[in-house]
């Protein structure tokens, strides 16, 4: 998998010093050991296929892009799980009223989502779960947090993403 046999043991090392990091990042996160696992194998099967591109000099940024990497793919795969165990949502009738305040314009979507990621990962990540359609519970649970912060950290997220929307318009 390495683009380049020489960086074998170098990457053995950045492996066994990070695997813990990334391991417990995605477990926080996925709260199932056998899917953190999962996180984990893709992080490193990913940074083995672009080890030649990753800075490793600095043992702060490379910890800090694995956390990141990892917390990604525990989202993501949170989401894909999500959504295979959703039940089908009947249609809505093409006929039926839809209020004024529920349309957003594709602008206002554009904007909402990089605004988004643009937040920190403290409102960030709640919100994220929120609109995958997790509980206030679940995301409690998942990010290892009580319910009150994750209330809280809802409520101002949702208070900077309409301040800077009402600022955008």
């Amino acid at each position: 998998m390495l683009d380049d046999r020489s960086f074998e043991e170098e990457f053995t090392e950045v492996y066994n010093t990070y695997k813990r990091l990334v391991y417990h990042t995605a477990y926080k996160i996925m709260d199932d050991s056998y899917l953190a696992e999962d996180v984990l194998q893709e992080v490193f099967l990913y940074v083995a296929k672009n080890f030649s591109k990753i800075h490793r000099e600095n043992c702060h940024e490379l910890a800090a892009y694995l956390v990141s990497c990892s917390r990604s793919r525990a989202y993501d795969q949170l989401r894909k799980r999500r959504e295979e165990s959703l039940e089908e949502i009947p249609d809505i009738e093409d006929n039926a009223p839809v209020p004024d305040d529920a349309i957003i314009s594709v602008d206002n979507i554009e904007r909402l989502t990089e605004l988004i990621g643009q937040m920190k990962p403290k409102y960030r990540d709640p919100l994220r779960l929120l609109a995958m359609g997790y509980t206030n519970r679940e995301i409690a649970k998942s990010l290892g947090l009580t319910d009150e912060v994750v209330r809280t950290r809802l409520f101002r997220g949702r208070k900077l993403l309409w301040k800077e929307l009402s600022n955008h318009e």
